[in-house]
């Protein structure tokens, strides 16, 4: 009896990063997507750059990232849109108000709704000096992936994107900034309110405050 195998299927700049259109390669039992993507990175140097931004599909339906991978099955490894960023950013840095925005995949789009998070100088009746914001980077990143894939099948948006501050961010800074595109200005709103629900529910990300009385977390998210 064989071993169980993959097939693994590149498009566009993910099929010049691997050197082939397609390619079998021995099934793994119990490796989840960031697995392969490890070993397909270790086989093809060439996709060290793809990778981490491309996506995987199966019979034509998008994967998430902690759905099984069956032996036998045939995947799609798809590099973001034409211009496009990925999704999600998590970052250090400074953010500028509108920055998803300009990420955005627009084709198709009526409208588009963006939310813009910042730090305001008082909280609860506290002047607020500054926040500091942590993660757990590697899950926050999958589950605001997988709320913006939510909120484009739920509302049927062209697109949505979010970016999120980690470390200190000082007072009118932004923390949090969200772009979605839509056919109609409604699903905009709602998709991008959505995002932004699911975000303070969901993503282990957590929020310090510091005021005049000391520094506190406040919430289990921002």
């Amino acid at each position: 009896m064989s071993a169980p195998i993959l097939t693994i299927r590149y498009f566009a700049s993910a099929r010049d990063g691997a050197g082939c259109d397609v390619e079998t390669v021995p099934f793994v039992d119990a490796e989840g997507f960031a697995g392969l993507r490890a070993r397909l990175q270790q086989l093809h140097p060439g996709l060290a750059r793809i990778l981490p931004a491309a996506r995987f599909a199966r019979m034509d339906e998008f994967c998430f990232e902690d759905e099984v991978i069956h032996p036998g099955d045939e995947l799609l490894v798809l590099p973001p849109a034409s211009g496009g960023a990925p999704r999600v950013l998590l970052c250090e840095r400074p953010l500028e108000v509108g920055e998803m925005a300009r990420e955005l995949a627009t084709d198709g789009a009526g409208g588009l709704a963006t939310f813009t998070g910042i730090v305001r100088k008082e909280n609860l009746g506290k002047s607020v000096h500054f926040l500091e914001f942590s993660a757990h980077a590697p899950l926050a990143e999958k589950e605001l992936a997988r709320i913006c894939e939510e909120a484009i099948a739920r509302f049927g948006l062209t697109d949505a994107r979010v970016a999120h501050r980690l470390g200190r961010v000082e007072l009118g800074g932004v923390a949090v900034d969200i772009a979605v595109a839509a056919p109609h200005r409604k699903e905009a709103f709602a998709g991008c309110a959505y995002v932004i629900d699911e975000l303070k529910k969901r993503v282990p990300i957590w929020k310090k405050e510091t005021t005049a009385d000391g520094a506190a977390w406040t919430s289990p998210t921002p």
